[in-house]
This record gives structure tokens, sequence and C-alpha cells, in this order.
């Protein structure tokens, strides 16, 4: 066909090129937003790992002092004492040394009920009161080991240290030391 104006017509369709396809999207470099939310969990995570790791250090002394109470038998002669030495090498490890290391008797008593959780001092108190007792008879009663040693393992696991800012005695902000530094040292004034 020829048009009106004399030229032959060409096949618009002939004209057209080829679709044009985009280059594959590619997973690098990526985003900033991107690098800003691996760099935020990168930061939590080793936040993390270091506040495990610091966690795991500080309780080591209670984990050593659930070891050695487990070591105490009833048929230890003077067990309500070795009981009462872990307990007092405990809190001196945690605690503040010229604070707790005079501490023996009713006032002992009192301290180690003070560092207790509110719900716990009711239950506990019966049991540590015993093994106050027992530890200042002329023969210790083997009747109540059991009580004892199960109290002086739950003050063991849910005392509670004050924060770092608490200048009132106890301290937390000091690194405890290990049961194995006082091997050697017992408790004055058990």
């Amino acid at each position: 066909m020829q048009s009106a104006q004399g030229m032959p017509q060409t096949d618009p369709l002939a004209q057209l090129k080829d679709i044009h396809v985009p280059d594959n999207v590619d997973v690098w470099p990526l985003d900033w937003g991107w690098w800003c939310l691996i760099a935020l969990f990168l930061a939590g995570a080793i936040s993390l790992i270091f506040y495990l790791v610091k966690k795991h250090k500080f309780n080591k002394p209670r984990r050593d002092a659930l070891k050695l109470l487990g070591s105490i038998s009833s048929a230890d002669e003077n067990w309500p004492m070795q009981i009462n030495n872990v307990l007092k090498r405990t809190a001196v490890t945690y605690f503040k040394p010229q604070e707790v290391a005079g501490l023996y008797g009713n006032s002992w008593h009192e301290f180690l009920l003070k560092t207790l959780p509110d719900r716990r001092k009711t239950t506990m108190s019966d049991s540590l009161s015993i093994l106050h007792s027992q530890q200042y008879a002329p023969k210790s009663d083997n009747k109540y080991f059991d009580e004892c040693s199960k109290a002086a393992n739950a003050w063991v696991k849910h005392f509670k240290v004050t924060s770092p800012s608490n200048s009132k005695g106890m301290q937390a902000s000091r690194k405890p030391s290990s049961f194995n530094q006082q091997e050697g040292q017992e408790a004055t004034h058990a």
C-alpha cells in the first residue's frame, strides 16, 4: 500500500527494538540501613556475651560455696561450724569484709536474714536459728543437719547483693575473690 504522498509505507513493528532486561539486583553492596542493623546486632551480641561472662565470674564463689556445702556431712564432728564457716567466707567474698568478718551470734544471724529476699526470710528464719543454736551447742544434734544444710544452700543461692551505687555496705562492684584464694584463711568469729 502506498500512502497519499507517494511514499512506501514501512511496517512500524519492524522499527521496535527488543525489550531491555535490567541487570539482576545484587545483594552487595548493602544499603546503609542494613549496615546499621548489622552493627546494632553485633553490638547487642557482644554486650550480651560480656554480661554473661561477667555474671559467670561473679557467681563463681557461689558455686564454690555450694560445692563445699555439699561436701559437709552429718558424720563430720562439727558440721554446724563448718557450714557457718562456708557462709561466712561467702559473705566476706561478696560484702565488705570489715563489716562481715566481725559478725557473730545474733548479729550474724540478723545479717543472714537481712540479705535474703523478703519472701524467703520467714521460711528460712527458723532453719538459720537452728543452725545458730547448733553451732554453740556442746554436741551437735544430727537430726537438724538436713534442715540446716538446706537453709545454708538456700542462703548461698538466694542472698542479694545490692547495687554498687549503694554505699551503705554491700558491694557488688568489686570482683569477688574465689574460694580457692581463701582456702588457707578461715573466717574469724565464726
